[in-house]
């Protein structure tokens, strides 16, 4: 089995979560993205001044993105030290799939541990990170 790479028909644009989740585009904006294709979950600066952050869950239902769960991630967290990547949050939704979020002093790839296992994020040039467990297929 291997992780599925999801396509871009299958990954919601910045535009679609925030429709989805009822944030006015033209006071929030997308910080972090991440989807497996079935489950997208993003990271929205609610009112556009970095002071609240929500995590938003999506779900692909019929081709459509529905809402999911929207949680409060906190506040503006400035990142500390030089090269440091932080878990800020991690759980799982009604169905088990697993995300995490967090934020880094610099966009591009790094490794953080998550509940006892390593995973590889993506960080966002806002210096946001946010990811989804793959979709496993069966060969």
């Amino acid at each position: 089995m291997r992780p599925a790479e999801p396509s871009e028909s299958t990954r919601p644009s910045p535009e679609t979560v925030l429709a989805v989740g009822g944030w006015h585009p033209r006071h929030s904006r997308v910080l972090a993205l991440a989807s497996n294709g079935a489950y997208a979950f993003a990271l929205v600066d609610t009112n556009g001044d970095g002071s609240e952050i929500d995590l938003d869950e999506l779900i692909l239902d019929d081709g459509e993105w529905r809402a999911g769960m929207s949680v409060g991630a906190g506040e503006f967290i400035a990142v500390g030290s030089r090269g440091s990547v932080y878990v800020l949050g991690y759980g799982s939704n009604v169905s088990g799939v697993r995300w995490a979020y967090g934020r880094a002093d610099r966009p591009g790839t790094a490794e953080v541990e998550v509940d006892g296992r390593a995973i590889a994020v993506t960080i966002a040039d806002t210096g946001w990170w946010v990811w989804v467990d793959p979709v496993v297929e069966s060969n």
